[in-house]
């Protein structure tokens, strides 16, 4: 049997293991120093982490529930287990967003991206898509230049919300198969009940919520099936605390949903079921614990937008209101500057995103998604303002600085919102670190 001698200090395979540990050491020194405020990012619970241990990974099962009794060229036998895991977070999805029909097998929102794209639109067929500069998916627009779609921009208006008067005047001059709402600049909810009124019920509406499907799913920011949506499409850890993947849901099952799904097949062949039970695993946590921290999560991006204010940063759209999801929006002005003071912010180990403020200015990008599921109280995000305020204004010293967003990381602790401290969830992840 081969073993691993203690004493070969200068073998290769010493070195290499060593390489491995000193990456795990580093990445849990930058970890526990890094304080995340990206949009895209959250704070996965101990037992969504502990569940990678089960060795999912291991093993393929691609299909989709009701076809589990179909034999085909290169099919998986035993993979009884495999089944119940999709169907069991088939079934906890589509009740969790009121959907008829869903899929959850997509690896990441591009493969979501490529596969709706691809099945809703043919070669010559009419897009509405978000422009790049309002927020639109930088791969939207040059996936439509590869399949030969004919793509044309909307834009957010002076208050941030969709500008429906250009829309409008949009849809007289084309009139599109698909409208796609894929816009990561969400300040507040798309008009969509007045999207469904001009373009009429044969138009789909496809509503892009990865960075407020938790919102959605706690009866909060807007009801984008009951507006007139026909697909929601999503990420599932952004505001929603789980792994790194994407998920379809469809108002009504039928041809759109089994164009596809069968389009999926044809796109995506691993289904990664590690993602899936985490999947599982996180609207569980959400079932449970979801619409408090929705709705804490809303209330702590207006309270931290004003205090920002009032340190004296200059916070998008605060006449009207700052935000009614989870995002936060610094205008700095020129690009140089924006730049500027977002390195400045990495020297503090705080991570943001840089983004273009619609109509010209550079600005960056905030949200709380991890800092409030660590239960962070009022008193942290005033904090928290105000070591903004004193490094952009050059109030206080880095050092010092840098000493106190440590604190503040170090006070934050672990995921709140979640079953890790209860007897039955430290039980389960026990019985998952503990694989033999």
């Amino acid at each position: 049997m081969f073993q691993l001698e203690d004493d070969s200090s200068g073998s290769e395979l010493r070195t290499d293991l060593e390489g491995v540990k000193e990456f795990i050491v580093n990445f849990m020194d930058y970890k526990k120093k890094r304080l995340a405020m990206v949009s895209s990012e959250n704070h996965t619970s101990k037992l969504l982490r502990a569940s990678y241990c089960l060795g999912l990974s291991d093993q393929y099962c691609s299909r989709l529930p009701q076809n589990k009794d179909l034999i085909n060229q290169l099919t998986f036998s035993n993979v009884s287990p495999l089944d119940n895991l999709n169907e069991m977070a088939r079934e906890l999805t589509m009740s969790t967003f009121n959907a008829e029909d869903c899929d959850i097998r997509l690896l990441s929102g591009l493969s979501g991206l490529n596969v709706l794209l691809s099945s809703l639109l043919d070669e010559n067929d009419v897009l509405f898509r978000m422009s790049d500069g309002h927020g639109g998916h930088l791969s939207t627009a040059p996936i439509s230049r590869r399949l030969n779609i004919n793509s044309h921009d909307m834009v957010l208006g002076e208050d941030y919300r969709l500008d429906m008067e250009h829309f409008a005047q949009l849809y007289r001059s084309v009139k599109p198969k698909v409208v796609f709402l894929d816009s990561s600049y969400v300040l507040f909810p798309y008009p969509v009940t007045q999207i469904r009124e001009i373009v009429g019920p044969d138009t789909l509406i496809v509503y892009d919520a990865s960075h407020i499907i938790a919102f959605v799913a706690g009866g909060l920011f807007q009801s984008p099936f009951d507006e007139g949506v026909d697909i929601i499409h999503a990420t599932t850890h952004k505001t929603l605390w789980g792994p790194q993947k994407s998920m379809i849901l469809f108002k009504h099952k039928g041809i759109i949903s089994e164009k596809v799904q069968k389009n999926i097949e044809d796109l995506v062949s691993n289904t990664h079921l590690h993602h899936i039970f985490a999947l599982y695993l996180a609207l569980l946590e959400f079932k449970h614990f979801g619409a408090e921290y929705a709705k804490t999560l809303i209330s702590d991006a207006r309270y931290l937008a004003e205090k920002l204010e009032s340190y004296g940063l200059n916070v998008v759209a605060g006449k009207y209101g700052y935000t009614e999801s989870n995002q936060v929006w610094l205008d700095f002005g020129p690009k140089d500057e924006a730049i500027k003071q977002f390195k400045k912010l990495e020297s503090l180990n705080i991570s943001t995103n840089l983004i273009c403020i619609p109509r010209g200015d550079w600005g960056l990008r905030l949200a709380l998604n991890g800092i409030t599921r660590s239960g962070a109280p009022e008193e942290r995000l005033d904090e928290l303002a105000r070591i903004f305020g004193d490094l952009f204004f050059d109030r206080k010293d880095i050092k010092i600085l840098q000493e106190e967003v440590q604190i503040l990381k170090s006070n934050l602790g672990e995921p709140k919102y979640s079953f890790d401290d209860s007897l039955l969830g430290q039980e389960l992840i026990d019985l998952l670190t503990t694989l033999e």
